[in-house]
């Protein structure tokens, strides 16, 4: 349940800093890349740590926050049934959040299973967006966000 909740989280903030018009602030991308060195230093420390101070930031932000609650709201409903071809693949995500030599590699868990794999893909691809110099226009790159947005919003519509 701890996967999927930081799944939600991460995917929500991620397709929220696509669709909002409003520019983060200096701070807040400063929040975010904080956020990104503290949950590839140590994803345990999530729901302790990473989770209420981002919160604490999206929340501070009302455009930012309110796009996020939607999709935070669509995400649950929908449980784990994200397709995973929505996902941006190594290739996307290199071409506009290239890894630093000097940056973490990113590893998959010691015992692996397809929720802990996704889980690390989702918080992998977190990690990068937001240790971008600007998280929302890096966003609005990768095509992926806008497709898991048609996704929601199709969902939505066909129940």
């Amino acid at each position: 349940m701890i996967t999927l909740n930081i799944n939600n989280t991460l995917l929500s903030l991620l397709v929220a800093l696509r669709d909002s018009a409003t520019p983060l602030s200096d701070t807040e991308k400063s929040d975010l890349s904080f956020a990104a060195e503290q949950l590839a230093a140590n994803p345990k420390a999530w729901e302790r740590l990473i989770e209420p101070r981002l919160l604490g930031m999206i929340q501070a932000n009302e455009a930012l926050n309110q796009r996020f609650q939607f999709f935070k709201f669509q995400l649950e409903n929908l449980g784990d049934k994200i397709p995973q071809n929505l996902l941006p693949t190594e290739i996307e995500l290199e071409q506009v959040a290239p890894t630093s030599k000097t940056q973490l590699i990113a590893r998959a868990p010691l015992q692996v299973s397809s929720s802990d794999l996704k889980s690390s893909e989702i918080t992998n691809m977190a990690i990068r967006v937001m240790s971008t110099p600007n998280p929302s226009e890096t966003t609005k790159k990768l095509s992926c966000f806008e497709q898991i947005q048609e996704f929601l919003n199709q969902h939505i519509s066909g129940k």
